[in-house]
């Protein structure tokens, strides 16, 4: 798990005054962190077998960094600078004219432009034109060089953070410390693989000069449900119940996915709107007409469309009654007008552990809702807006906060390109997901995951973390383009993931 920090200029200047360390230094110190993985991924030998190495910066320290990079790398490639704007911060100018003193070669905007014209033209492009100061929208002139950057034949690198995210990078080489700015959804299209570069100091050293409420959620954060226990029976590992909706085919595959999480019951409860006689199900899943007297964790939603009040009064009456009640809420019940005072009840019982599901529509409707029925949270139009939660890790943050705060018993996995799960009034990134989850039914799986480890006897944090984890991972295994993933294959991975552990 590593910190997330929102301003990571704040942190720096911070650095530069605890530690009298100037500005050059700094910048010398992420010119080396680039050229080191340059020189390590993409040079031979043999200087004229490497690819050339195409420097394209701007007019602030993002460009500086780029004329720094140059003169690192001078030694291994055959290295050349466009100047797509003339240099205006003082580190820029001093290296800029560095860099004319050492004859490294540069390159007139419309020269790139023909290079990259030709796709027998190869060269690793290095994106130094805007950082994390760059605000608004690009001018034509700089969109046009980015989509002629995106189209050259090559390697794709980024100096701390993608121009503008449109600049779609391989590698995204980030100063000092993970950025907030990093894990929007546009993010994740233009990032690529992030690596942290040090500025001369550690990361812990770094860090300690800021607080942050975000995390980065690694492969060693996933807690498997591995079965140490000896002297254990199928009671030992919990029993999880999943309300079949209207449309019953989501219950099942949730209930296939929680009992091959380690479940060790598993229930598919009916409901009188249930078709569960459409479907072939598996011999190990039991069917109820009521919450079994020994269940420890339920999941309501996956394929809900007519939600009832009776169920609500059936799960209500179990968690008063239940020592460590635990309850997953996805899907149709973000449809739920009353979910907002629904989840504040369920929240009032003692020791409850409650996980919602939403993905950024359903969290949207969510958000609106509690907002009506509890208007002093404060929740704005604009926290709703779907593409403002996609584009603006912050607002995701920000609401997760506001959600905590009226629910402190619940995580909520708001899932998209990048997830966050905000719980205890922190928030946890998993990027490890990819688009071949874009699919119906990989959500009933995440679902499923869910109530099992709730089931088993999970926090709620670690329940939240380990299945979107799991899920994450799972998918990466499959491979990112892969489109012919099913619930089916999905879970299946994530069991062959918990083999290999």
């Amino acid at each position: 798990m590593k910190s997330v920090f929102n301003n990571s200029a704040e942190l720096e200047a911070k650095v530069k005054t605890e530690f009298n360390v100037p500005q050059f230094v700094m910048m010398e110190n992420a010119a080396i962190g680039m050229k080191n993985l340059i020189v390590e991924k993409f040079s031979n030998t043999d200087k004229a077998s490497s690819l050339p190495v195409i420097i394209v910066c701007g007019k602030g320290n993002n460009g500086a960094d780029g004329y720094a990079l140059a003169r690192h790398l001078q030694p291994f490639f055959q290295v050349s600078l466009v100047a797509f704007e003339e240099p205006k911060s003082q580190e820029a100018k001093i290296w800029h004219s560095t860099c004319q003193k050492l004859a490294i070669p540069f390159l007139s905007v419309s020269d790139f432009y023909n290079l990259s014209s030709s796709k027998k033209n190869k060269a690793i492009i290095v994106d130094c034109i805007y950082g994390t100061g760059f605000h608004g929208e690009l001018s034509s002139d700089a969109a046009s060089l980015i989509a002629a950057m995106n189209d050259f034949n090559g390697p794709k690198i980024a100096c701390d953070i993608p121009s503008a995210f449109e600049f779609c990078a391989d590698y995204t080489i980030t100063m000092g410390t993970l950025k907030l700015q990093l894990f929007s959804d546009k993010a994740k299209q233009a990032c690529g693989n992030i690596i942290v570069a040090d500025l001369g100091f550690t990361p812990e050293v770094f860090e300690s000069q800021g607080q942050t409420t975000a995390y980065f959620i690694e492969q060693d954060d996933l807690k498997l449900p591995f079965r140490k226990k000896r002297n254990a029976h199928k009671g030992t590992y919990g029993h999880a119940v999943i309300f079949a909706g209207d449309k019953a085919g989501a219950g099942i595959l949730a209930a296939s996915a929680a009992m091959n999480f380690g479940s060790g019951l598993t229930s598919i409860l009916k409901t009188h709107q249930s078709n569960l006689e459409q479907f072939k199900i598996d011999p190990q899943l039991m069917i109820a007409d009521s919450i079994p007297k020994k269940a420890t964790a339920i999941l309501i939603g996956p394929g809900v469309t007519q939600h009832l009040q009776t169920d609500n009064q059936m799960i209500m009456d179990w968690f008063q009654k239940t020592k460590n009640p635990a309850l997953v809420l996805d899907a149709g019940m973000f449809d739920f007008e009353q979910i907002a005072s629904f989840l504040k009840e369920l929240n009032n019982v003692e020791n409850s552990r409650i996980i919602l599901t939403p993905h950024l529509l359903e969290l949207s409707r969510l958000l609106k809702k509690v907002a009506s029925q509890f208007p002093e949270t404060g929740i704005t139009q604009e926290d709703c807006d779907v593409k403002n939660l996609a584009d603006n890790p912050e607002t995701k943050i920000k609401v997760g906060k506001i959600l905590n705060q009226l629910y402190p018993n619940t995580a909520v996995i708001m899932k998209s390109a990048n997830t966050f799960i905000a719980y205890g009034k922190e928030c946890y990134i998993v990027t490890q997901g990819c688009q071949n989850l874009a699919k119906g039914g990989s959500g009933d799986v995440l679902a499923g995951l869910c109530v099992s480890l709730l089931a088993q006897g999970y926090t709620t944090k670690d329940a939240a973390i380990s299945s979107s984890l799991a899920h994450a991972l799972a998918s990466q295994k499959l491979g990112a383009e892969s489109f012919n993933v099913t619930s089916e294959v999905l879970i299946n991975t994530i069991w062959n993931l918990i083999k290999t552990k």
